[in-house]
């Protein structure tokens, strides 16, 4: 029997199997005014068509939200357009911006999509102010000018040799042709004297592409080689004072899913399918440990004081090692088949991880070596028919740990919900689709900490829900 995603939502009901609870017993309790649904949030932004990816800048009052091959900017002081970047010729993949210069954006867009035109993977550097004094020419202009040219080609054609007249719907199929031709060519020029590399960036499940302070940013060179293989899977740690490339990264042999820095900018970590995890210097680019797994691994993290690194792999375990020594501290079996998302309390002394098997999420105590929470859903309200199919369409695909409280926040695909959790506390939020509403794919999440908002991103809108934060929590 087959079961595709589309039917999943239709017969998706949002049911919790095992929920957080204090260390009593207690079940955790809803926050007040808990759950909230798609409508009442505090605000929103209407977008034409689903978002491939999103990016805050550094002091979050700019949000780049890519559609298609075009980046949108907006501002979050009132949520409005606040320029549009066009350059990239296929849908843009992986952004950020740099985590100092508010201005200042990087871009990819791999080509490597179904539909996606035949272009080289191309990473594109944006400085905001310099765009914005380059205009576009408007559809009308672009219409006219194919229109002139097409005249111009038919004109010709009559009074070459052949005497071929063109027909009118001849003429005006040649006229967009040449109008579209002319549309790829002035995207182009709006990126034109930008600095361009041909590469890649580590977008995956949490990956850094620029360290803390700016100055390195990992890259992948090149086109993809293929996955699944052994082939020669290079990073690259691009100079952004030099504008070019500092270390390259040698060793991995199939495709790479995560890579990121740590928070000293001391270390660089890689996480990859061909079952390693790998700890370089960031200095020298020398490699200093390689940690081996049982199957494809998926990502990773330092924890907030660089002393430790946890990374997970498809076998459903995930391992933490001491960065001092390169010992494995604590291993645990996660359950299920994926575990790709983390990510480290402020004090490092606990590891929340999330993944498959119907939405599972746990925090494990590294003290004590046990999970200390677990929350599952259900599909006890779900057709009984279609139930055994239903789990692998649940993953808790991104979680993080909310700065300044005891909160953490998570996505799970497939019930769309993003929801917090106060381990202090043991109450919950929920911000959700409605059973009825068309749940749209989107697995991230913002958090704009100083305004007390985090943002939930679906196909539709991003939708901005308020969360207390700092001394409210």
């Amino acid at each position: 029997m087959s079961y595709s995603s589309d039917q999943f939502h239709e017969d998706w009901f949002f049911a919790v199997d095992k929920d957080f609870k204090a260390g009593d017993g207690t079940p955790a309790n809803w926050a007040a005014g808990q759950p909230q649904y798609w409508g009442e949030e505090h605000a929103r932004i209407v977008l034409p068509f689903p978002p491939s990816t999103v990016s805050l800048n550094a002091d979050c009052t700019l949000l780049a939200v890519a559609l298609e091959h075009d980046i949108y900017i907006y501002s979050t002081t009132d949520w409005s357009v606040f320029q549009i970047l066009k350059g990239h010729v296929s849908r843009v993949d992986a952004m950020s911006f740099h985590p100092t210069e508010r201005g200042t954006l990087v871009s990819c867009a791999m080509n490597d999509f179904a539909g996606s035109i035949e272009a080289e993977p191309t990473i594109i550097f944006w400085n905001l102010d310099d765009q914005y004094r380059r205009a576009l020419l408007v559809e009308s202009t672009v219409q006219e000018l194919g229109k002139r040219a097409a005249e111009s080609v038919a004109s010709g054609l009559e009074e070459s040799e052949s005497s071929w007249a063109m027909e009118k719907e001849e003429r005006e199929e040649l006229g967009n042709s040449i109008g579209n031709a002319i549309t790829v060519l002035n995207i182009k020029s709006q990126a034109h004297d930008n600095k361009k590399i041909h590469g890649r960036l580590t977008a995956n499940f949490g990956s850094q592409i620029f360290n803390s302070k700016g100055t390195s940013m990992a890259i992948l060179p090149g086109g993809g080689p293929a996955s699944n293989g052994d082939d020669k899977w290079d990073i690259c740690i691009w100079d952004t004072a030099t504008n070019e490339v500092r270390l390259t990264l040698e060793g991995h042999r199939d495709a790479i899913m995560w890579v990121g820095f740590s928070p000293d900018d001391k270390l660089i970590a890689s996480v990859s399918w061909d079952q390693t995890f790998r700890i370089w210097k960031h200095d020298t680019g020398d490699l200093l440990y390689t940690f081996n797994s049982r199957g494809q691994n998926w990502t990773g993290g330092f924890s907030k004081d660089s002393r430790l690194f946890a990374g997970t792999s498809g076998e459903g375990r995930f391992w933490i090692w001491d960065m001092a020594h390169g010992l494995e501290v604590a291993t645990h079996e996660f359950g299920g088949d994926w575990c790709r998302a983390l990510d480290w309390s402020p004090d490092g002394k606990q590891l929340v991880v999330g993944g498959q098997e119907l939405g599972r999420l746990i925090v494990f105590d590294l003290k004590s070596q046990v999970k200390v929470q677990e929350r599952m859903l259900s599909t006890e309200k779900c057709p009984e028919k279609v139930r055994c199919m239903m789990d692998q369409y649940l993953e808790v695909s991104s979680v993080q740990y909310l700065p300044g409280t005891h909160k953490i926040a998570f996505k799970t695909t497939g019930d769309q919900g993003l929801e917090v959790y106060d381990l202090r506390e043991n109450k919950k939020w929920r911000f959700a689709p409605r059973q009825d509403e068309n749940k749209d794919c989107g697995l991230e999440f913002l958090v704009l900490a100083h305004r007390g908002l985090i943002a939930s991103v679906d196909g539709k809108a991003i939708r901005f829900w308020k969360v207390p934060f700092g001394e409210q929590s």
